[in-house]
């Protein structure tokens, strides 16, 4: 069966998002807004992820206020108000940039007529900047974990974005970094999976959470590679 549609992962994949340096940079600021003791501030970010990532503390300003509040800090509601504007404009800053192969790629995929979605693991920022990012046109849907209250691998997300591209599995190609265990779940559901690797032998290169270590397949070096697959 011919592949009639690609899925993505976006952060590491379709951007490259930021590395452990520029993530822990990213948290220093938003803990130096809230005035927020930054020790306990950038480990408690660390750890929970999956909490951000699934709206389990609600929306930006209510999952700050937690944050603060496990580390018993109590922002000024002015201090609250900065440090959540920051936020969405440092996730703003990375998602303007999308890697160089991106648009074209994007592009092509349209013109050949082939469906293009994105499932990505993010917290509230992402799905509230999407709408504006140009680069993004192409995509016709984008499951994001916080939106879906589900992360990378469930099953639910990879079966959504197929109903909604109108695919079935065999028909569609799934591209990621690895993170999120995403190329296992998405293999598990009947989909093929490519990894891609940007920085092959860097791991630093950039923020990855639960990688998938015990997946081993087909990598790619750029994107447009991807092509190639899909011919």
């Amino acid at each position: 069966m011919p592949y009639r549609g690609v899925i993505f992962d976006l952060y590491g994949t379709l951007i490259d998002g930021w590395d452990l340096s520029q993530s822990r940079d990213r948290t220093a600021e938003l803990s130096a807004a809230l005035r927020a003791p930054l020790e306990p501030f950038q480990e408690l970010m660390e750890r929970t992820y999956t909490e951000r990532a699934t709206a389990a503390l609600g929306d930006l300003p209510a999952m700050l206020l937690e944050l603060c509040r496990r580390i018993g800090h109590s922002p000024a509601p002015a201090d609250l108000e900065r440090a959540a504007r920051l936020r969405v404009e440092q996730f703003r800053s990375v998602l303007s940039q999308p890697r160089e192969e991106t648009p074209s790629l994007l592009a092509t995929l349209r013109d050949r007529g082939l469906r293009v979605g994105v499932i990505s693991d993010s917290s509230s920022e992402t799905p509230e900047i999407w709408p504006t990012l140009g680069w993004a046109a192409p995509i016709e849907t984008a499951l994001f974990s916080w939106t879906e209250k589900l992360r990378k691998p469930a099953p639910e997300l990879y079966r959504k974005a197929l109903v909604r591209l109108g695919l079935q599995a065999a028909e569609a190609l799934y591209i990621g970094d690895g993170g999120s265990h995403e190329l296992s779940g998405a293999e598990a559901c009947g989909l093929r999976a490519l990894r891609i690797c940007h920085h092959p032998g860097d791991p630093e290169a950039h923020l990855q959470f639960d990688p998938d270590l015990a997946w081993h397949g087909t990598e790619i070096g750029t994107l447009t590679e991807a092509l190639g697959v899909i011919s």
